[in-house]
């Protein structure tokens, strides 16, 4: 199995009601049953697979639980919500991209742990335009994420599955724009 989970992440200016939320992606078939202790843990849906679309030629899904009693197959997690945003990162993250000229950021290992424990306040400053952005305001090209509500799904290899058009319709439900984003340990 793969290492690699697609994230779905909130605007970090909403924090959806999780009840409700959970509601919806059971009806449209995207979550099914409960797995584990662990609340917010579910097995993919009867849907699930209509869902997201698989690229590549032959993708692998395990969507059971393997007999080892181990994480290691596809399933969903919800992440959140976190009183402050922090970053979603891992081994593919690249440095972000400047908002004002789209350079590549280099020095922003020194504030990713910082973010990652939600200190959202330190900003960034750009050598090649003087800019400085907060970690929200950068261009993280889908190898990260900034927000404060994530929905992941496990084992998936990294850019070889897309969030189809109708899963992203039931999470904008509360008029909010989501976005997906990939990581990977190495």
């Amino acid at each position: 199995m793969t290492h690699g989970t697609l994230v779905l992440q909130a605007p970090s200016e909403c924090i959806p009601d999780q009840p409700a939320l959970i509601a919806r992606l059971s009806d449209l078939g995207f979550v099914g049953a409960g797995y584990g202790e662990t609340p917010g843990v579910y097995l993919a849906g009867p849907r699930f697979l209509q869902l997201i679309t698989f690229l590549g030629c032959s993708p692998h899904l395990q969507l059971e639980p393997p007999a080892d009693g181990s994480e290691d197959f596809c399933h969903i997690r919800l992440r959140g919500p976190f009183r402050t945003a922090r970053l979603l990162s891992a081994g593919n993250t690249r440095p972000p991209r400047c908002p004002g000229c789209g350079k590549g950021l280099t020095n922003w290992r020194q504030l990713e742990s910082l973010w990652a424990k939600g200190g959202s306040g330190s900003e960034i400053g750009c050598a090649a335009c003087g800019r400085s952005a907060n970690p929200a305001e950068l261009d993280w090209r889908r190898k990260a994420g900034f927000g404060r509500y994530f929905i992941e799904i496990s084992s998936i290899f990294p850019e070889e599955a897309l969030p189809l058009p109708a899963l992203m319709e039931c999470l904008r439900d509360d008029g909010a724009e989501w976005r997906y984003f990939y990581l990977q340990d190495w």
